[in-house]
């Protein structure tokens, strides 16, 4: 039984799935399995898939006979045939960095209660390295998180990076308890499961980036964004749904707390159709955070400062 298993989902990916199996073939840290699911590909990607598991007993192909289902339920098939202690995941087009088993079962040892961990990923162009950048997470890094406090400012509010799937670690206990991905998400099914994780369970974030998300055309957040149903900064249409599903999950599963409800307050508060009911708190909040952009375009960092500082004070 393998310490790690990482679950890889692919649909024709062949120009960059070697890379990927590559980067688990050169860890560090050596006891692992690597399942290889195929989500319907038409290109050379199966027999790159097949001709690994072949090579190496410690990666596994699973086919799906042609039909698409999706990246959420590629990754649930993976976690159902996979037997490892920890699992993570690695998209067919992303890369782990050598050290990353190594490093992150560390901080698993060192923080036995934490269930979840996750870090910075390195943001890449292979062909533009001047366009290289890192997830910056120093307020959460470093420590241990009891739920559902990440889940309120990282993933609702959007306070701090999302991190990318391939930057996450999760005890299998855990994994099993949730359930897996969502698979109705298309977009934000890597974050369906997160959500699950951050109400429950306490995450260590750590400050070194262990993965590296590939950027190209073909992606399907890039197809998303370019299509315009999608932006990783700005509202649009399609956060309304994982915010409703949010909503929906954490009071169904009775595990919803105020904190939570305010978070989505303030989220759907950029989506004037969507919006809940907002206490004279939440207005004033909101409003001090539309006077935070709209300052920071026109003063001087040290003048902002001071005065939401005064603000802050005559609200409480």
């Amino acid at each position: 039984m393998p310490l790690i298993s990482v679950i890889t989902p692919f649909l024709n990916v062949e120009r960059f799935l070697p890379d990927a199996i590559e980067s688990v073939r050169v860890q560090t840290f050596t006891d692992w399995e690597m399942l290889l699911i195929d989500d319907g590909s038409s290109d050379g990607s199966v027999a790159i898939a097949v001709a690994a598991a072949t090579g190496d007993p410690r990666i596994r192909f699973l086919r799906s006979n042609g039909q698409r289902r999706g990246a959420a339920a590629a990754r649930n098939a993976g976690i159902a045939a996979a037997s490892g202690m920890f699992f993570t995941f690695l998209d067919g087009d992303d890369i782990f960095e050598p050290e990353k088993f190594e490093t992150e079962l560390a901080i698993f040892d060192a923080h036995p209660r934490a269930k979840v961990l996750y870090g910075p990923t390195l943001w890449w162009f292979p062909d533009e390295p001047h366009r290289n950048w890192t997830d910056s997470m120093p307020r959460q890094s470093g420590r241990l998180h009891m739920p559902p406090d990440l889940l309120d400012q990282v993933i609702v509010r959007q306070r701090a990076h999302v991190p990318c799937i391939c930057s996450i670690m999760v005890h299998r206990e855990a994994l099993v308890a949730v359930g897996g991905f969502d698979e109705a998400f298309e977009l934000y099914e890597d974050q369906t499961l997160l959500v699950k994780l951050l109400l429950r369970y306490p995450v260590f974030v750590t400050s070194t980036p262990t993965g590296r998300y590939r950027q190209h055309l073909d992606s399907t957040s890039a197809k998303a964004t370019a299509s315009g149903i999608y932006d990783r900064l700005r509202p649009h249409a399609a956060r309304i749904g994982f915010l409703e599903w949010v909503e929906m999950h954490a009071s169904a599963s009775g595990l919803m707390t105020p904190e939570l409800q305010r978070a989505l307050r303030f989220a759907f508060a950029r989506y004037p159709a969507q919006r809940r009911p907002l206490t004279l708190r939440d207005r004033f909040d909101l409003a001090i955070e539309a006077g935070r952009r709209f300052a920071r375009r026109l003063t001087p960092r040290r003048t902002l400062s001071k005065m939401f500082k005064l603000l802050t004070r005559a609200r409480k």
